[in-house]
């Protein structure tokens, strides 16, 4: 594995996966509304928050794949230990310009064409969780008020 290092004087050696993360996402322009998603947790944060490292490890961490990390120097964050049993997936429903969470809306999922969840309030603009490993394929519809079209 080649080792490089970053522009920075004071870095240390980095992998590939460190520095290839680095050099993608510090030569984004300002993105105030956008957000990032951590693979490993499926957090959503503000996707500027990447730029404010100053290495390519702390982005990877903060994008849930630090655990692929070969640095020297460096132990990677342990892996998780079954992806399919430790990951849940839900909807979140945010204003797009303040990234609020939306209120008073109702909701339905469906899994592989099963209805999973009917007619149930999004609790601080979320929807129930469920693993990932059960139900691959959620759809959420939503709605404010009636009937859904």
């Amino acid at each position: 594995m080649e080792l490089q290092k970053q522009d920075e004087p004071s870095a240390k050696e980095e992998c590939q996966l460190c520095r290839i993360t680095y050099s993608i996402y510090s030569n984004f322009p300002p993105m105030p509304s956008a957000m990032a998603l951590n693979a490993e947790t499926g957090e959503w944060f503000p996707f500027d928050r990447l730029k404010s490292y100053s290495n390519g490890y702390d982005m990877a961490e903060a994008l849930g794949y630090a655990w692929a990390c070969d640095c020297r120097e460096r132990k990677a964050a342990p892996a998780p230990q079954n992806a399919e049993e430790v990951l849940e997936h839900y909807f979140e429903l945010v204003d797009a310009k303040t990234g609020i969470p939306v209120e008073g809306m109702t909701y339905k999922l469906l899994s592989n064409g099963r209805m999973v969840v009917e007619d149930a309030p999004l609790a601080d603009g979320k929807t129930r969780s469920f693993p990932m490993k059960n139900h691959p394929n959620l759809i959420v519809v939503a709605w404010r008020a009636g009937n859904v079209r």
